[in-house]
């Protein structure tokens, strides 16, 4: 081979191999940022499974802390709606990238939250001593640990703290940025958990009645009226006790029953937002019309990740109807809706307040003193809202303006 070949081979091999150099350095740089995007959304999952953790904590606390005022029938109903936070918080908890060790005391005590609060609401009646002594000692252990979560909270979102992950790399061990792991922070929360005292009272559950069959057809129509589709493409998920049942299509989960729609939750990842909070707005309200309920007002938004979450409340004769609320998710990549919660209670006919306020306020404990009042709607029904201090709380209770019955209880902790 004479030089002048052998040095037009060079040539050709070399572009060759600075081309296939080329061409590996693009594929590595495509893997790198597809790798990037899902660490993006695993990390995104995690921080949302923390913060439906934090809001579930504070949410039993919150719970607990009125069933300190609970008299009568709402004894039962707050049981039950403490009894569905405590699995909530649990259920959030088993979602993050780490282990049970650093939850141990966390899980131990909301199991006992859910053991109490499951018999309680398994039965009808007034909380005895022992169980009320058992409540107050739980709403301040959840009190106090809420406040360190809401703690982790605010340092995970200003950078003081990091969240863990679930792939095996040196920032596990530690963080470049000299940030502490989720995981330490939680860690060091159990050496300091406000664990309750010994409860002194059982939670006995009574046989449950037999469930009755319910006619699905209804809850199926109403369901993929909603979403647009023809029936035949819902998938049949499961059934709750209530006769309503749960359908998916894709990863659009809606439960509903006879009477329509109950909920909607998304399961997919939301990317990043493209959609302004106005069109999201409008979006709600298109949606709310939609299923049936083109009058209700605006009156709250909150942004969770890349979800804007509206609330609308609904009012009668001038009453507001704080209870009459429902809730719309819209995803800001693309403008779905990524969760609905059907109003209840909705007012109808014409509404009359037979008592008059002095006569509903004997309703109220010996402890609270009102400071106003106000007429309002509360599951449908004539109420007057009674505003009291209790100490550094806030009480807000609720009693029917028909019979003078106690029928909610609201608490503001102080700062």
């Amino acid at each position: 081979m004479t030089d002048k070949k052998q040095r037009k081979l060079r040539r050709v091999l070399g572009i060759c191999a600075v081309s296939a150099f080329a061409v590996l350095a693009i594929l590595a740089s495509l893997f790198y940022a597809h790798l990037r995007g899902l660490r993006s959304e695993a990390r995104h999952s995690y921080e949302l499974s923390f913060e439906q953790t934090a809001a579930a904590i504070d949410a039993l606390s919150g719970t607990l802390e009125k069933c300190r005022y609970a008299t009568g029938e709402l004894c039962h109903g707050l049981a039950s709606e403490a009894y569905a936070e405590a699995c909530a918080a649990k259920s959030a908890l088993s979602t993050l990238p780490f282990s049970t060790v650093e939850m141990e005391q966390t899980k131990s005590f909301l199991g006992a939250a859910g053991e109490l609060m499951h018999g309680l609401c398994a039965r009808s009646g007034e909380f005895t001593d022992d169980e009320r002594g058992d409540i107050r000692s739980l709403s301040d252990t959840a009190a106090a640990y809420g406040a360190l979560v809401q703690e982790m909270r605010s340092s995970l979102g200003c950078g003081d703290l990091e969240m863990d992950c679930r792939e095996k790399k040196l920032q596990n061990v530690l963080p470049a940025n000299g940030a502490r792991l989720l995981s330490a922070a939680f860690g060091d929360a159990e050496q300091g958990f406000p664990a309750p005292g010994e409860l002194k009272s059982l939670a006995r559950a009574d046989a449950a009645a037999p469930a009755q069959y319910v006619d699905p057809a209804p809850g199926r129509a109403a369901a993929a009226k909603l979403l647009g589709v023809s029936e035949d493409v819902l998938r049949d998920e499961y059934g709750y006790a209530d006769g309503s049942y749960a359908y998916s299509r894709g990863s659009v989960f809606v439960r509903a029953d006879a009477n329509g729609v109950i909920s909607l939750s998304d399961s997919r990842l939301v990317g990043e937002s493209s959609v302004s909070d106005k069109r999201a707005a409008e979006k709600a309200r298109d949606f709310l019309s939609a299923a049936g309920y083109p009058d209700m007002k605006e009156t709250d938004r909150r942004r969770g990740g890349n979800v804007l979450y509206l609330r609308f409340t609904a009012s009668m004769d001038g009453a507001l109807c704080p209870d009459c609320c429902a809730e719309v998710g819209v995803a800001l990549d693309n403008c779905a809706v990524y969760a609905y919660r059907a109003p209840t209670g909705m007012p109808e006919g014409k509404l009359s307040w037979p008592l008059d306020p002095s006569a509903a306020q004997a309703a109220l404990p010996d402890t609270l003193t009102p400071s106003s009042s106000r007429r309002i709607v509360y599951q449908g029904k004539p109420c007057y809202e009674f505003l009291c201090a209790d100490g550094e709380r806030q009480v807000r209770v609720t009693v029917d303006a028909e019979y003078g019955r106690e029928l909610s209880v609201e608490v503001e902790r102080a700062a």
